[in-house]
């Protein structure tokens, strides 16, 4: 899989692949090209970037940034020039799968295929191909040498279940699943894919058997996968009640989703019971799809996109692989991707509301807020009992600093949410009362955001800290902090909040212990740089006071910050236990 190197590690990697595989001429020939030159340890010309070496360091760090496209493009030039070497093969493949280049992707595959017959997304992508070309028997073959361990234990009995499917063997494919089936854990997934092939075969009893021993597996959280093809299914076989029924649980348990929407469009008449998984090409998808969400909810999001874009390829209309392949590009700090894929959802899917929700959140993180803005402000009036835009707008305000703007905002999901608020809402609102000075309410939510969530590390601490600034509650505001800390002993933030409040206490030599690791931590903050200045001060540690004061200048504080350590610097101001009233965000 694809691995992140140091600077150093990569250009060792260059080396050795330069020095394996080409000839010992090939450094210094062919390297004239438009201005730009350089002159290398022969004297001829060259443009920077056009050595092998050089475009394949540029490849890596297009791939590190997430710009697949052009790690994709210099990959491929790169194997131009080095056409044998399998390390680079390996690579390349690898980024023209992530960047959802499947002909050249399966092009190299092959190559691969003779010295890796094992390789588990060698085969997965001549898989895909396979499919796409209705060469069913081709798939069973490439099957043949996968190794049953890790994810490969559930993907490769699903794509050879549905490789027979293909082949007409419906009956089959159902009874390669079955060991599957008896694994309490896999049982639903097993149980899913067995009720769709049976469904391709017109096994409607087999079909029928395997969606109830599924549904029952599934226990009281089917998936919505489960739901929409069982209810389609007894829809087409006359069980309206019952598929009107399973689609009402549904929403019951989960009363704030739209994705129920299509079929519940179903199962009261107004839309078609087609089959959601209509053939083998598309049930092939959605073993990718599956596989991706189970990496992706392993945090392992380069492989999830991986299995994501195959899914694309065999299913590229599938609004819920598009999704997904959207929130892994926001993961991957390729915001701009992201918006593009979230703008390729059918407007007219379910996902597209939450499409939109997504491009908002993409257009903050790319410095476009008023923007994102002024996108949920139009949400909040297209679907006025939904609380999902109102709470993003609230989060965006505060975060935005427009504080009073975001009380509004939360108050209004407050109104819409028709149950009782997470501590989490109760939190983020009390943040954005007491920024805007109304402090009486911001208390109550953090009081009853612990009466919902005792010992909440985040909530401890904001209301602690906000105590000591206030110079009341004290030793309650210590305890408190004291407890977050142990909570969450690696927040810098946290352990800056304990260690100021031993500040305040008076407490100056515990304080600096507390602070340096805060610092240790968090190295980049300017206040909690500050604090350490401070403490040292009053321990009487002024030159390295100094020191932290002049590091916390240069990591760009406020300007009310700035002012006053400059103060300090100067002599102006000495370092004191902070008056009440003093605030900061933490």
């Amino acid at each position: 899989m694809r691995m992140k190197f140091p600077l150093s590690v990569g250009f060792a990697i260059a080396a050795i692949l330069v020095l394996s595989v080409l000839p010992v001429n090939s450094a210094t020939e062919n390297r004239a090209g438009p201005p730009g030159f350089q002159t290398d340890i022969e004297g001829a010309p060259f443009e920077a970037g056009l050595s092998v070496a050089g475009r394949f360091l540029a490849a890596r760090h297009a791939e590190s940034v997430g710009n697949l496209v052009a790690a994709a493009d210099l990959t491929a030039g790169v194997l131009g020039d080095v056409p044998t070497s399998e390390i680079l093969q390996r690579r390349a493949h690898l980024v023209m799968v992530g960047a959802g280049r499947f002909d050249d992707a399966a092009a190299i595959a092959e190559e691969l295929l003779t010295s890796r017959p094992d390789d588990p997304l060698v085969v997965y992508t001549l898989i895909v191909r396979a499919f796409h070309n209705g060469a069913y028997a081709r798939s069973l073959e490439l099957l043949e040498d996968i190794p049953t361990s890790g994810v490969n234990a559930i993907v490769a009995p699903l794509l050879k279940a549905w490789s027979l499917a293909g082949l007409g063997r419906t009956a089959d494919g159902i009874a390669a699943l079955d060991t599957m089936a008896r694994i309490a854990g896999l049982a639903p997934v097993a149980g899913f894919h067995q009720a769709l092939i049976a469904e391709i075969g017109d096994d409607n009893m087999g079909a029928e058997a395997a969606f109830r021993r599924t549904l029952a597996a599934s226990g009281e959280r089917p998936s919505l996968q489960l739901v929409d093809s069982f209810a389609r299914f007894l829809m087409r076989n006359d069980q309206k009640d019952e598929a009107r029924s399973l689609v009402d649980d549904f929403r019951g348990r989960n009363k704030e989703t739209l994705l129920v929407d299509s079929v519940r469009d179903v199962v009261e008449g107004r839309a078609e019971p087609d089959p959601l998984f209509g053939d083998v090409r598309r049930g092939a998808a959605e073993v990718f799809g599956n596989v991706a969400s189970l990496l992706n909810r392993e945090q392992l999001r380069a492989e999830a996109m991986l299995f994501t874009r195959m899914a694309l390829d065999l299913a590229p209309d599938d609004a819920s692989a598009k999704f997904s392949l959207a929130q892994l590009l926001e993961a991957r700090d390729r915001e701009d991707l992201a918006i593009e894929a979230y703008e390729k959802i059918d407007p007219a899917s379910p996902y597209s509301w939450y499409a939109r929700l997504g491009v908002a959140d993409a257009l903050h993180a790319l410095g476009n807020s008023d923007a994102a803005i002024g996108l949920l402000r139009e949400m909040l009036a297209e679907r006025p009992a939904r609380s999902d835009a109102a709470r993003a707008l609230a989060d965006l305000l505060r975060v935005t600093q427009r504080f009073d703007e975001a009380v509004v905002a939360y108050d209004l999901t407050m109104q819409r949410l028709g149950r009782e608020p997470d501590w989490g809402l109760l939190y983020t609102r009390g943040i954005a009362l007491e920024r805007a000075k109304d402090w009486d309410r911001a208390e109550k939510d953090f009081l009853r955001a612990l009466e919902l969530s005792p010992d909440q590390p985040l909530v401890l601490n904001y209301l602690g800290y906000s105590w000591v600034e206030q110079g009341v509650q004290l030793e309650l505001a210590r305890q408190m902090i004291e407890t977050a800390v142990e909570k969450r002993p690696r927040d810098g933030y946290i352990t800056d909040s304990l260690g100021w409040v031993l500040y305040r206490l008076g407490d100056f030599a515990e304080a600096v212990v507390h602070l340096e690791r805060a610092v240790a931590l968090e190295p980049g903050d300017p206040i909690i740089n500050d604090h350490l200045g401070d403490a040292y001060w009053v321990v009487g540690r002024k030159l390295e006071a100094r020191f932290q004061w002049l590091r916390a200048l240069s990591l760009e504080p406020d300007a009310d910050v700035e002012g006053e350590i400059r103060q300090k610097l100067d002599g102006e101001k000495t370092p004191a236990p902070l008056p009440s009233g003093k605030k900061r965000d933490i």
